[in-house]
């Protein structure tokens, strides 16, 4: 066949239209692509205020052992659970480590619930009860330490307690011979947060609100006490 200019010149076209194609090409396949950079992950933990800190609870009694009893039947061991349970989430929510001498209502040593903040490397253990008398008249709350050392944790936790609107009589910061703040090598304070045998206490410490403002008085007190 017979080749003419025409056709020479359209295949001249073509090779130099496959050529740009096949370079367009290569270059979109070997062409890097941007790195995009890592978003920054903040630790939103990092400056919660107990963010570290190990605090131990006790709550008091359990078990066969149901402490004081109200004049409508209340058991000190329930109420303490239920606060020290309070006390705890509101801790967490603050970056603590929290851990529990008890968590249901089961009975446990004296001993045992020392050992547990010996145990843990607490930063600070919190014996926590309500208080009880002969007579129906007798109200308020009492913070208790037992070392020198412990006196000022105590009474920073005691003022936390009465920033709160809390209705009842301050009975002080006191000296207290209890075994679980006397034998604990880790600093310690017990708190009476009132008189169950009251019947005006008896019904406010089972309430939403009285346990709301005491968790949070609490959380207060070992923010405070731990600076």
């Amino acid at each position: 066949m017979k080749t003419t200019p025409k056709l020479i010149a359209i295949a001249v076209v073509l090779i130099i239209v496959s050529t740009s194609l096949f370079q367009l090409q290569t270059e979109g396949a070997t062409k890097p692509k941007p790195i995009e950079a890592e978003p920054l992950v903040m630790d939103s933990d990092a400056n919660l205020p107990l963010k570290g800190k190990t605090i131990v609870l006790d709550p008091g009694h359990g078990g066969k052992d149901v402490g004081s009893t109200g004049a409508q039947g209340t058991y000190e061991k329930d109420v303490t659970l239920l606060t020290a349970l309070n006390v705890r989430k509101k801790l967490t929510e603050q970056g603590a480590a929290v851990v529990m001498t008890r968590q249901d209502d089961t009975t446990i040593s004296l001993k045992a619930r020392t050992e547990v903040a010996q145990a843990e490397n607490a930063d600070l253990f919190i014996s926590i009860h309500f208080d009880a008398y002969q007579t129906r008249d007798v109200y308020g709350m009492t913070t208790y330490f037992n070392k020198p050392q412990d006196q000022e944790i105590a009474e920073i936790m005691h003022d936390q307690l009465f920033k709160q609107d809390m209705h009842t009589k301050d009975r002080g910061v006191q000296f207290g011979n209890y075994y679980v703040i006397r034998e604990n090598t880790k600093p310690a304070v017990l708190l009476e947060l009132g008189y169950i045998s009251n019947l005006n206490e008896e019904a406010a410490m089972q309430t939403e609100t009285f346990q709301d403002q005491i968790s949070s008085a609490i959380t207060s007190g070992v923010i405070e006490s731990l600076r």
